[in-house]
């Protein structure tokens, strides 16, 4: 009985144990850190981040873009997001790939009207 009871307590700890440990994710504040093409060169952007499972909402804001609403999803690491403004000129549209690296920070493309932009993005510690 009572090794029973010893397997027992040993699969209840791991098994608490085990649910505890998460995935990373995206949600919260980064700062951006993107190459455009000239005339604009490069700039810094604010990414602000909501996540729901995979479903991932939030901001970007730039001196160039403005403040633009963004959806999409977080997946397998990676994180794939498109401007929502409506009423938004379809030529300011564009949409933000990245992988989340092993070291916690986010690289990727913004594509749009005027090409592919490398960029990468840290998370503002709060």
């Amino acid at each position: 009985m009572r090794g029973k009871w010893a397997t027992f307590v040993v699969m209840a700890v791991l098994s608490v144990g085990l649910g505890a440990v998460s995935a990373p994710g995206v949600a919260g504040t980064w700062t951006m850190s993107v190459e455009a093409p000239p005339p604009h060169g490069a700039m810094t952007a604010t990414l602000s981040l909501k996540q729901d499972g995979k479903k991932v909402t939030g901001t970007f804001e730039s001196e160039h873009t403005g403040h633009r609403t963004l959806e999409g999803e977080f997946a397998d690491g990676k994180l794939s997001l498109s401007t929502q403004d409506a009423g938004a000129d379809p030529g300011q549209a564009f949409t933000i790939t990245a992988k989340l690296k092993d070291d916690g920070t986010l690289a990727g493309y913004v594509s749009s009207a005027a090409g592919d932009m490398t960029w990468t993005a840290k998370r503002v510690k709060g």
